[in-house]
C-alpha cells in the first residue's frame, strides 16, 4: 500500500515539476504577480542542457577508450564532511548577509519582525504607543489594547531578539543555515543511507536559493531549520526513543510560533511517518513536547489580542487574511485562476532560483520521480515533505517573491533530498548499464561536475550582483554614519512618498489596514488626500471615517489609472487640466526625491525616546515632533534636493538646542524653495540645501577580509566535498 501510494504521489510530483511550468496560464489569469520571463530561461537551459550532454558524452566516450588515468579518490570521513559543508554554508550566508543584501532587511516583513524582536530585547510584548502615530508606524505593525506590536507570530523575532541582545542579528540566518546542512544529512541519512545523506548535504550547501535565503532575516529559514530539527530526531535515528519524539514535538511547535502553515507542512511527514512504523501510541510524545510552545504562544496572542487562537495576522486583516478563494485584504478577488497561476509561476521560479544551475534546477528531481524504480516506503515521506506545502500554500492569496518563490522553502529540504536520491538512483543505473564505446558512470560524473562548476562560475556571481545592484537605497547605514560623526542622540525625519503619507495618515486615525489598501489601490490620491485633510480639519469621529471610506471605496466603478513617470509608481490620479494646490505641492515633494522609513524605523529604541530616533516627515506638520524632541538635533535623511534621483545623504537641519527657522514649519527642501523662490512646477529645480555632512557607504566591515574569507571558505568546502560526494 505504501509503495503504490509513493509510486503515485511520486509521479504527481513528476509531472507537476516538468510538465504544470510550461502551461501557459499565466496569459489568462489576470493575477498581480507576473511570473518569472520564461521564455529566455527556457533558451538558455536548451543551450546549457545541449552543452553538458556534449561534454558529458565526450568525457564517457574518453573514459571508454582508456586515454585518462584513473582517478583514486579518497573518501573523506563523513563527520569531516558534513563539518566543511556546515562551515561552508555559514560563510557564504555570511557573504550574501554582509554584501549582497549590506546586512539590511529589504522587506517589510523583515523589518517588522526586526521591530517585534527589539521589543522583546526590551522585555515587553508590545512597545508604549507612537506619538505622534503618523510619524512612526510602519506596515504589518499596528496598535492593540497592550500597545504597538507586528502581525507575525512570535518565534523568529524571539530568535532576532537574542541576536539584537548580542548585536548579533546579522549572524542568525546564516548559522541557522549550516546548522540545516547538518540537519539535512541526519534526515537524509534516517530516510536512505549515508551515501545519498551525503550529497543531500552538499546540494544544500551548495544551493543557491538557501544561501541567499539565509542572507536574509526571512522567518523563513527559522522555519524550515525547526522542520528540519523535528525530520531529524523523528527520522534519523532507527529506533526513535521517547526523548527523540518530545524534541521533535518542541521543534515542530516552535516552527508553528514562526510559521504556522509551514509547521502544518511540516507536520505531514512526521504523521506518514507514524502510519508507516505503526507507532501511534508514541504519538503522545511529540504532543506533550509541543505543549510549552503552545501555552507560550496562546499566552502572548490571549493578551496582544484578546483571545488564545487570534493571530496577529487576523487581528490586523480580519478573515480577509484567510485560505480559500474569497476577497483578499487589498480587495482584489482571490479566484482559482489566480491559484493556478501562482503555482506555476512558484513552479517556474523553482527550477531557476533553488541552485542557479545551467539546467533546470528540479529536471533530475523530475526524471527520478517519473521514471525511478523499485520505490521504497520512505519514497513517500519524501514525496508528501515536497507536495505538502505547495499544497498548501496554493490556497493562499499572496504569492510571495523575494529572493525566490519564499512561501515553497519549507519544501526546498525534500527537493534537496529527492534531488539526492534521484543523483544515487542515476548513479546505480549508469555502473550496471554498459555502452560499448561510451562509460556511462564517467558522462554522469563529469555532467554533474559541468553543472555544478557552472553554475557557481558563471550564473551565481550573476544573481549575487544583480541583489548587490537591487534596492540599493535600502543598503546604507545612516545609523552608523551618525555613530561615526559622534551623534549620540538625534531626530532624522526621513520624508516619504505621498502614497505612503495619505496611507500612514489613515492607519494614524484608526482606519482598519485592509480598507486603507483598499482605498488606496482604487481612490484617486488627490481625492484621498481631501479626504484626510477634511477628516483632520473636521475631527471626525473614527467610526464615521471608517464607515465613510468604505462607502468611497464602494461607490468606484473602475480605478484610476497609475500616474506614469511618477517617482512613485503606485500612486494613482484620474487625468487633470489643474491639480488642486495642495495635490500640486504634494507631489512636488515627491519630484523633490524621498526615501523609505521602515528599513530604519525598526532600529528606534522602544518608547521612542533616546539615542537616534528616525521619523517619518510630516512636512507642514513637523512641529509635533519638535515639541516632542525639543532641543534635540534634527536631520534629514533623503536625496539632495538638486539631485532627487540619486542616494539619500544625512543633512542636518537643527543643531542640538536651537530653534532654527529652516525647520518651522516644514522640512530643509520645503523652505529653502519658499525662501529663494526657486521651485517650479513643472521642473522643480531647488537650489542645495543645508551642508551635507555624510554619504553612506554599504555596510561591508573590512570588505577585503569578509569576502575573500568567506569565499574562500565556500571554495573550500566545495572542492574538498565534490570528489568524496562523487565518488
Amino acid at each position: 500500500m505504501a509503495l503504490r501510494a509513493a509510486r503515485l504521489l511520486l509521479r504527481v510530483v513528476g509531472i507537476a515539476l516538468l510538465v504544470v511550468p510550461l502551461l501557459p496560464v499565466s496569459r489568462w489569469a489576470g493575477a498581480d504577480d507576473p511570473g518569472p520571463v520564461w521564455g529566455p530561461n527556457l533558451a538558455a537551459w536548451g543551450l546549457g542542457l545541449a552543452m553538458v550532454g556534449v561534454v558529458a558524452l565526450a568525457f564517457g566516450r574518453l573514459r571508454a577508450t582508456g586515454p585518462l588515468p584513473r582517478l583514486r579518490v579518497r573518501r573523506i570521513p563523513t563527520p569531516l564532511l558534513v563539518g566543511v559543508l556546515a562551515v561552508g554554508t555559514v560563510a557564504i550566508a555570511l557573504y550574501a548577509m554582509l554584501s549582497v543584501f549590506g546586512g539590511n532587511p529589504h522587506t517589510i516583513d523583515e523589518m517588522a519582525q526586526l521591530f517585534q524582536a527589539r521589543i522583546f530585547a526590551s522585555g515587553r510584548l508590545a512597545a508604549p504607543l507612537p506619538v505622534p502615530a503618523e510619524a512612526f508606524l510602519m506596515m504589518q505593525t499596528f496598535v492593540v489594547g497592550e500597545g504597538w506590536t507586528s502581525q507575525f507570530p512570535p518565534g523568529h523575532s524571539a530568535l532576532l531578539a537574542i541576536g539584537l541582545l548580542t548585536r548579533t542579528e546579522w549572524l542568525i540566518n546564516p548559522v541557522l543555515a549550516g546548522v540545516s546542512t547538518v540537519l539535512v544529512f541526519l534526515v537524509a541519512r534516517g530516510l536512505y543511507g549515508p551515501a545519498t545523506a551525503r550529497v543531500a548535504a552538499f546540494l544544500w550547501a551548495t544551493s543557491a536559493w538557501v544561501i541567499f535565503m539565509s542572507g536574509t532575516y526571512q522567518n523563513h529559514v527559522t522555519a524550515t531549520t525547526l522542520a528540519l530539527a523535528a525530520w531529524a530526531a523523528v527520522f534519523g535515528p532507527k529506533h526513535p526513543r521517547a526523548w527523540h519524539l518530545v524534541v521533535a514535538g518542541l521543534a515542530l511547535a516552535a516552527a508553528g510560533a514562526t510559521r504556522p502553515l509551514d509547521a502544518v507542512a511540516a507536520g505531514v511527514p512526521i504523521l506518514a511517518w507514524f502510519v508507516l512504523r505503526h507507532r501511534w501510541r508514541d504519538f503522545g510524545w511529540v504532543v506533550l513536547g509541543g505543549v510549552p510552545v503552545v501555552l507560550a504562544v496562546t499566552t502572548i496572542n490571549w493578551k496582544l489580542f484578546g483571545n488564545p487562537l487570534t493571530m496577529g495576522y487576523s487581528a490586523l486583516y480580519g478573515e480577509a487574511h484567510s485560505l480559500g478563494f474569497h476577497v483578499n485584504p487589498w480587495g482584489e478577488e482571490f479566484t482559482l485562476t489566480v491559484a493556478m497561476h501562482n503555482l506555476v509561476a512558484a513552479l517556474r521560479r523553482l527550477h531557476i532560483y533553488v541552485y542557479e544551475w545551467p539546467i533546470p534546477a528540479l529536471l533530475p528531481l523530475g526524471v527520478w520521480a517519473l521514471f525511478a524504480t523499485p520505490r521504497r516506503r520512505y519514497d513517500l515521506i519524501v514525496a508528501l515533505g515536497i507536495v505538502t506545502a505547495p499544497l498548501l500554500y496554493f490556497f493562499y492569496w499572496h504569492s510571495g517573491f523575494y529572493p525566490g518563490p519564499r512561501f515553497y522553502y519549507a519544501a526546498v529540504p525534500f527537493l534537496v533530498i529527492g534531488t539526492a536520491r534521484a543523483w544515487r538512483w542515476a548513479s546505480i543505473r549508469t555502473r550496471r548499464q554498459v555502452w560499448p564505446h561510451v562509460r556511462l558512470d564517467a558522462a554522469l560524473a563529469a555532467a554533474a561536475v559541468v553543472v555544478l562548476g557552472w553554475g557557481a562560475i558563471g550564473v551565481f556571481p550573476l544573481r549575487a550582483r544583480m541583489y548587490h545592484q537591487q534596492f540599493e537605497n535600502l543598503k546604507f547605514h545612516p545609523e552608523r554614519e551618525l555613530a561615526e560623526a559622534g551623534v549620540e542622540q538625534a531626530l532624522v525625519i526621513v520624508p516619504e512618498s505621498w502614497g505612503s503619507r495619505l496611507i500612514t495618515q489613515l492607519w494614524a486615525m484608526g482606519v482598519p489596514a485592509s480598507l486603507v489598501e483598499r482605498a488606496y489601490r482604487r481612490l484617486d490620491a488627490c481625492e484621498l488626500d481631501e479626504f484626510v485633510h477634511h477628516v483632520r480639519d473636521t475631527g471626525v469621529p473614527v467610526g464615521d471615517v471608517t464607515a465613510q471610506l468604505a462607502a468611497m471605496v464602494e461607490a468606484v466603478v473602475e480605478p484610476p489609472p497609475r500616474v506614469t513617470g511618477a517617482p512613485d509608481p503606485s500612486l494613482k490620479l484620474w487625468p487633470r487640466e489643474h491639480l488642486p494646490e495642495s495635490c500640486r505641492r504634494q507631489l512636488e515633494r515627491d519630484l523633490r526625491g524621498f526615501a523609505l522609513y521602515g528599513n530604519l524605523g525598526w532600529r528606534n529604541a522602544v518608547g521612542l525616546s533616546s539615542g537616534v530616533v528616525f521619523a517619518r516627515d510630516m512636512f507642514d506638520r513637523n512641529d509635533e515632533l519638535f515639541v516632542r524632541y525639543e532641543g534635540w538635533p534634527v536631520w534629514r535623511y533623503a536625496p539632495p534636493v538638486e539631485h532627487p534621483d540619486s542616494a539619500p545623504v544625512l543633512q542636518l537641519i537643527r543643531p542640538r538646542g536651537s530653534m532654527c527657522p529652516i525647520c518651522q514649519p516644514e522640512t530643509a527642501a520645503d523652505a529653502l524653495a519658499a525662501s529663494t523662490g526657486s521651485g517650479r512646477a513643472g521642473g522643480l529645480a531647488f537650489p542645495p540645501g543645508p551642508t551635507v555632512i555624510s554619504r553612506y557607504r554599504w555596510f561591508v566591515p573590512s570588505r577585503r577580509t569578509v569576502i575573500t574569507a568567506t569565499l574562500g571558505a565556500a571554495a573550500t568546502a566545495v572542492l574538498v566535498a565534490l570528489p568524496s560526494v562523487l565518488h
